[in-house]
């Protein structure tokens, strides 16, 4: 029995010029490693990582031939994935998972094979064994001749109600530990599953989630993996939390200053505007000492509007408090900014931009570096605005994701830069000049106020 896990590629060539950094796809590993703990033979591709193009991709597979081909799928490489499915020439079994599938599911079961399918929404490492063991005890939720639908959620036997001790085999990846640009060397590893907010944007919001309980990893087994991280790995002197959000609010500060207060290590994660909002200063600065490097913060809008929209808090002097809190502890930040969602208009990207400047500003009084990291918007599916755009009629072009060429091209970087057309109610030159112009705040040093934590754990 072989089966062959793959972080699905992003793009259908190989680009030389592509340098992004990529994270190993720790959900992938986790089915992995219970696959090869039952004695399965198994083997992961990461094509991300890798750089493969699609065509040497297929040809492999072809070539391995193997029983169970098991993928993750998105909206932006849903067509390379069918693409993949629909062009073995072998008698296998897929498996298809991810957030989109919730959505996806309805096109992947159409998909022009003879091949069986499987599509696998919410947690995949039990319910992955027992299909390929062909012991597969739940009804699913769709079942028409060799496809089935799969629903993991709190009413499945397969959920993983206890996330604390699911083992995690890191031979499987080919970037871990990540050697970053700056020089430090590091680990990846999740805390939680689920996010307890409600981005209209993002796939993962709670009001469509509701069927599955968030969940979070007790501090001592977060613990025991770092430790176990220092032991396998004694060069690891940073850890990125890769949960959907691992800061959520003040009581989630105090559990990671606990955990990370036992290491000398720098960490990084992501956090929600409103995280900080009951930190008092005293927390915020033993956050600092316990670690914390920088923190990843989906700001998207400076429109009032548009954060309404994406039921984001609207409150923008609230924002600036709660963000300065950061910048006053000497932690970095790397902002996320999103321009281009429906209704947009030159006057709400007008005010995106200023908040992105005024708190690079504030970074600069506090001595600490923020960073930009923009986007154009794009619909995926299973999201709020997907669904509204759905009932309206006007999402047809998600069925063509395109790279932006034009953007990727401006900016200087390729890894996000899709589209499905234009949303907001400005020309694209508009649209990309603020997105350039946002990015650009960054100006030629990304990393410019980082060097001194890296030097720090160096010595």
């Amino acid at each position: 029995m072989k089966v062959i896990i793959i972080n699905s590629p992003l793009f259908r060539y190989t680009n030389k010029l592509y340098d992004e950094d990529s994270l190993p796809p720790l959900g992938l590993g986790y089915i992995g490693t219970n696959l090869k703990k039952n004695n399965i033979d198994v083997e992961l591709i990461d094509a991300v990582d890798k750089r493969i193009s699609l065509e040497d991709l297929i040809k492999t597979l072809n070539k391995n031939k193997p029983d169970f081909v098991a993928t993750n799928i998105f909206t932006a490489n849903k067509e390379l994935v069918k693409e993949i499915v629909e062009s073995l020439n072998f008698k296998t079994h897929f498996i298809i998972g991810g957030l989109s599938t919730k959505q996806l599911y309805r096109e992947i079961i159409n998909w022009q094979t003879n091949n069986f399918i499987d599509v696998v929404t919410g947690d995949g490492e039990i319910i992955t064994l027992d299909i390929v063991q062909g012991t597969v005890d739940e009804v699913p939720f769709l079942n028409i001749n060799n496809r089935r639908v799969f629903q993991v959620n709190d009413q499945s036997k397969y959920l993983v109600t206890d996330i604390s001790d699911v083992p995690l085999d890191r031979s499987f990846f080919s970037n871990e530990p990540v050697q970053h640009a700056l020089g430090f060397t590091e680990a990846n590893i999740v805390a939680s599953r689920g996010c307890i907010y409600n981005c209209a944007f993002c796939a993962a919001a709670r009001s469509l989630n509701k069927e599955t309980s968030t969940r979070e990893r007790s501090e001592s087994s977060i613990i025991k993996e770092l430790k176990e991280i220092q032991q396998n790995s004694p060069l690891v002197n940073s850890i990125r939390v890769l949960d959907d959000l691992f800061l959520k609010n003040k009581k989630s500060i105090e559990k990671a200053v606990n955990i990370f207060s036992v290491f000398n290590l720098q960490w990084r994660s992501m956090a929600h505007v409103m995280t900080f909002n009951l930190a008092e200063d005293s927390l915020m600065n033993n956050l600092k000492k316990s670690g914390c490097n920088e923190l990843f913060i989906g700001i998207e809008s400076g429109s009032p509007k548009i954060l309404s929209a994406i039921s984001k808090t609207s409150n923008i002097e609230l924002i600036i408090k709660n963000l300065t809190k950061v910048f006053k502890a000497g932690i970095n930040m790397k902002g996320y900014f999103i321009y281009g969602f429906p209704n947009e208009t030159k006057e709400d990207m007008e005010m995106t931009f200023q908040l992105a400047k005024n708190l690079k500003d504030l970074s600069i009084v506090f001595g600490v570096n923020f960073r930009t990291s923009v986007f154009q918007y794009r619909p995926y599916h299973g999201t709020q605005i997907y669904h509204e755009l759905e009932e309206q009629g006007i999402n047809m072009q998600v069925q063509a994701v395109q790279p932006n060429k034009e953007l990727s091209d401006l900016v200087g970087r390729l890894q996000f830069n899709f589209h499905t057309g234009n949303y907001s109610n400005v020309e694209d030159h508009v649209l990309n000049d603020y997105i350039y112009r946002t990015t650009n705040l960054n100006g030629g040093k990304i990393f410019a106020g980082l060097e001194t934590n890296v030097q720090s754990l160096q010595e």
